[in-house]
């Protein structure tokens, strides 16, 4: 199997997990007391600045794996004449 492809596969499964924490963590946050709702508040607002430089992080980095995949075809390609 090609890199890239490991490395696409690898990618979804860390979304996959990062989505579950995500939700229960935000889940979590929802059963706390209204009286630590500034503490929610905050919470659900640096989480949202995790999934925002997550996201950006994803995004990247299947930019590289994309790039990658066409780097290795093209490596293979004069191979495949020869």
């Amino acid at each position: 199997m090609a890199t890239s492809t490991v490395a696409m596969k690898w990618l979804e499964l860390l979304e996959k997990e990062f989505d579950r924490a995500y939700l229960d963590l935000d889940i979590l946050l929802g059963e706390v007391d209204e009286e630590q709702c500034d503490v929610t508040y905050e919470a659900r607002r640096r989480m949202s600045a995790l999934s925002s430089a997550f996201a950006q992080l994803c995004h990247k980095a299947q930019t590289v794996f994309e790039t990658n995949e066409k780097l290795e075809v093209s490596a293979r390609c004069p191979l495949c004449f020869t």
